[in-house]
């Protein structure tokens, strides 16, 4: 393995476990200040959210006790305990401290999530989410216009035996077109043909069921597991 590729190795590592939100805070913030540099390194972060984005359908919202709020006020500010006068044993200014430190951190998200859906590279990318009714199959799609390739991430769903996934990219009313078979590994990088990069962005890419080696006639044969939406990070 080479150094770059070793780079190329921990950056993924890296742009997954802050997209995951389990950096360390000393390493998240220096992985932030490269996210504003390192354009692959922001479209990295982008695909690991749609990877992980179907993780928060398995969460179930949980509403905290009434009083919850209460006994962090009464951690927080209680007047009962004894301070110093002056402005650090101020309650107003604590509160306004802490309103301010919230609207500083609400205004950084928004930052980086602006830098996020907004690289300077040559060209944008894109990215899709394909599920299915039944969910059987979970693919999700980054597309890197400056290189034309496809990266895809299969996180659910694996083909039955002498049968492939074939993936078909559809732009409008036209007919579905093959991008190719998807191989038995979860992660492949695919190039996108010339003659279809034009048509991939606002298109939808959809998964067959397929004999093993794609499709005989060319066309979709066997029934849709997935669909999903290109759209522009």
């Amino acid at each position: 393995m080479t150094a770059q590729e070793k780079k190329d190795r921990d950056d993924r590592l890296l742009a997954a476990e802050y997209a995951l939100g389990v950096l360390p805070h000393d390493e998240r913030q220096v992985f932030s200040a490269r996210l504003e540099r390192e354009t692959d390194l922001r479209q990295e972060v982008a695909f690991w959210d749609a990877h992980y984005e179907p993780l928060s359908d398995l969460i179930e919202p949980v509403t905290p006790p009434a009083t919850l709020y209460a006994k962090i006020e009464e951690q927080l500010f209680d007047s009962s305990s004894e301070k110093k006068a002056g402005l650090w044993s101020s309650l107003g200014f604590w509160r306004g401290l802490t309103f301010a430190s919230l609207i500083g951190f609400a205004l950084m998200t928004s930052v980086l999530v602006v830098t996020l859906r907004m690289p300077d590279a040559p060209g944008p990318s894109y990215v899709a989410e394909l599920s299915g009714d039944a969910g059987a199959v979970r693919l999700v799609a980054l597309y890197e216009e400056q290189t034309g390739q496809l990266r895809l991430n299969r996180t659910q769903g694996v083909a039955a035996p002498e049968r492939d996934f074939e993936l078909w990219l559809i732009a409008g009313e036209n007919a579905p077109v093959s991008l190719g078979v998807l191989p038995e590994e979860t992660q492949a990088v695919l190039t996108v043909p010339e003659s279809l990069k034009a048509k991939l962005p606002g298109s939808v890419l959809a998964i067959s069921d397929e004999p093993a080696g794609g499709s005989p006639t060319g066309e979709v044969t066997g029934p849709v597991l997935a669909t999903g939406n290109v759209s522009v990070i």
